[in-house]
Formats: structure tokens, C-alpha cells, sequence
């Protein structure tokens, strides 16, 4: 009698993981319909659809990846994230992908996002300025 009550509880485990799935897929569609998807609601439809669209991406090119390897070269600034986001998003529209893809690709949005911000009159500080500037 015990392995029937764990294999009905296991059931009823599987049951209620599996619900609790559907109803975050269903506010995850509700908030992308109305406009309101978070960076991980985002990410996650986009894990969930790789399998079913035979899409399975051995490099990604991350704003958070790219903010990092900035900073090793550039002074923080507050609108350079959203330089950044403009630049890897331009970057992912026209890649093409030859050797050190991932790398080359963060440098391109960084040279992007410096274009950018030269545009807008925004300054970003080379890392070698600032180290050089007295204080």
C-alpha cells in the first residue's frame, strides 16, 4: 500500500509542477501581450522556443557579458548600459561569425556604444585616461 501511495504523490508532484509551469507560460504571454515582459520573462520564452523553432545557439551575446568587458576599458557612466543594449542589439542584426566570434562581437558593441555616445555628446572615459588623470 505504501508504493501506491508514493507513486500517487509522486503523480500529484508531477501535477502540480506541471500546472504551476503553465500558469507562469500564461502570465508570461499575458505580460508580452500587454507590452510589460521583463529581460527574464524574455529570456525565458526564448529557452522555452529554442527546441520547438530547431534553434539552439552555441554563442549569445549578452548586454550584462558585454557591460563587463566594457568596464575593463571604459570608466562607468550611467547611459552607458543602454549604449550598450543599442550597440548589441546592432551587433546581433549584423553579425556574421568567422573565429573569436563572442569577443569580437562585445567589441563591436563597445565601439558601437562609443559611437553612440559621441553622437549624443555623451563622454565615456578610456580606463587608461582615468588610471593617467591626477587626482
Amino acid at each position: 500500500m505504501s508504493d501506491l501511495a508514493h507513486r500517487t504523490m509522486s503523480v500529484f508532484q508531477w501535477w502540480v509542477r506541471d500546472r504551476r509551469y503553465r500558469l507562469a507560460q500564461w502570465r508570461r504571454a499575458w505580460r508580452y501581450v500587454t507590452g510589460r515582459l521583463s529581460a527574464d520573462d524574455a529570456q525565458r520564452m526564448m529557452l522555452d522556443c529554442r527546441y520547438p523553432a530547431g534553434w539552439h545557439p552555441l554563442l549569445v551575446l549578452t548586454v550584462e557579458d558585454t557591460l563587463e568587458q566594457a568596464r575593463e576599458e571604459l570608466a562607468d557612466h550611467p547611459e552607458l548600459p543602454r549604449l550598450l543594449a543599442d550597440g548589441c542589439a546592432r551587433v546581433g542584426d549584423k553579425w556574421e561569425s568567422y573565429n573569436d566570434e563572442l569577443w569580437e562581437a562585445r567589441r563591436w558593441a563597445i565601439n558601437t556604444a562609443r559611437e553612440y555616445a559621441a553622437d549624443e555628446g555623451i563622454a565615456l572615459t578610456p580606463l587608461d585616461d582615468e588610471r593617467e588623470s591626477p587626482n
